[in-house]
């Protein structure tokens, strides 16, 4: 039975009776010169002759022989050129490579070690561009593998080959948002689809996805309830200090929040101040602040932290500023900063002694990598 992938390289679940149909199965790109080439038991001469007019095709072709043959991809090398073009790229199996030997001398494992799944597997697809004619082409096809393929009945299940498609993504967000539970939804997906061997994706492929769903709309509603949080905080804590500003939108901008043992921590060692930001290191991509010092044993200790929309010239200003009305007003002697110029000029506009990054930006940089544990 004679089976066609199409320029999209998809095989409808319909039109594949039984895991042997894939034998006669034929590769059809319109345009090519390899226009019609059998995908189950293709030569390896004739692999190395195929162009693509893209890197996704040609891993998508790569995978869906890897499908049919019995194994699984993941992506391995891949260069660039002086522009930051890519020019190569390599494809290999997924049980290519051994397991780093310091997972083994472990002695103080505390739990049983997974089994191993990389058995050193040569088998690898490798193109690169070139530029004469604008194609990606073969450079090295190793058909031949050190391991047993897996059988076709469970070959879907492979991690190159599990998704969940755009519609089902669709339907699981439907059923939810009329209250079926996400069990009763796999269910009902699996006998839709005639089985478990037929539906192409796992159960926890659907749970990662509801979950980032979940995610995505606690995300939404997150400026909302930290500020509920804060408000909470301030009811407990009289002296707890929260302030934030609005964008044009009414959308949170700036947040700025110090508590009392923060406050009563700079009263007493607020004499040097280090001002420094992590850069977008949190889940909402937003410049974080820690306002830290020393205090008489040495230790790190936090006066106050800020949640940034940029980090401008004017949102430094306001983080001071709003730091020092927290702080009754009370300005440090030395500020020590990491050298950030529009960070510089806020500063010197708020705080009138100043002392230059240079020589201070390791202990800063200590002092905000210590307030993370």
């Amino acid at each position: 039975m004679e089976k066609t992938i199409k320029q999209e390289f998809e095989v409808k679940a319909e039109d594949v009776v039984n895991d042997d149909a894939y034998t006669g199965g034929t590769y059809k790109l319109g345009g090519n010169d390899w226009e019609e080439k059998v995908l189950k038991g293709i030569s390896v001469e004739e692999v190395c002759k195929m162009q693509f007019a893209c890197i996704d095709e040609a891993e998508t072709f790569y995978n869906m022989l890897a499908k049919l043959t019995g194994f699984s991809i993941r992506k391995d090398d891949l260069k660039r050129d002086k522009n930051g073009d890519i020019i190569s790229r390599k494809w290999v199996c997924f049980k290519e490579g051994h397991r780093a030997t310091k997972f083994f001398e472990n002695d103080n494992r505390q739990r049983e070690s997974r089994s191993l799944t990389r058995v050193g597997c040569e088998a690898a697809f490798h193109i690169g561009l070139n530029r004469k004619y604008g194609k990606w082409i073969v450079k090295e096809f190793i058909g031949e593998h050190n391991h047993n393929l897996v059988d076709p009945i469970s070959r879907q299940f492979l991690h190159s080959h599990r998704t969940v498609s755009n519609p089902n993504k669709a339907q699981v967000d439907v059923l939810r948002q009329v209250g079926v539970k996400t069990t009763q939804i796999i269910d009902y997906m699996v006998k839709q689809s005639g089985g478990h061997e037929h539906v192409g994706f796992t159960q926890k492929d659907i749970y990662n996805h509801v979950d980032a769903m979940c995610r995505s709309e606690i995300k939404d509603g997150d400026a909302e309830a930290a500020l509920a949080y804060l408000c909470g905080k301030a009811e407990m804590d009289s002296s707890f200090f929260y302030k934030f500003n609005i964008d044009e939108e009414s959308r949170l901008a700036n947040l700025f929040w110090a508590d009392s043992t923060t406050r009563m921590d700079y009263a007493c060692f607020g004499d040097v101040l280090a001002f420094d930001t992590t850069y977008r290191t949190n889940a909402y991509k937003k410049p974080l602040v820690v306002l830290v010092g020393v205090n008489h044993h040495h230790q790190t200790v936090v006066f106050g932290c800020a949640l940034l929309i940029d980090e401008s010239v004017g949102t430094y200003e306001w983080v001071l500023e709003t730091f020092l009305d927290a702080m009754m007003n009370k300005k440090p002697i030395y500020v020590v900063t990491d050298g950030d110029k529009a960070m510089r000029e806020a500063i010197k506009k708020s705080i009138t002694r100043y002392v230059s990054s240079i020589v201070f930006m390791a202990f800063a940089t200590k002092c905000i990598h210590e307030c993370a544990y």
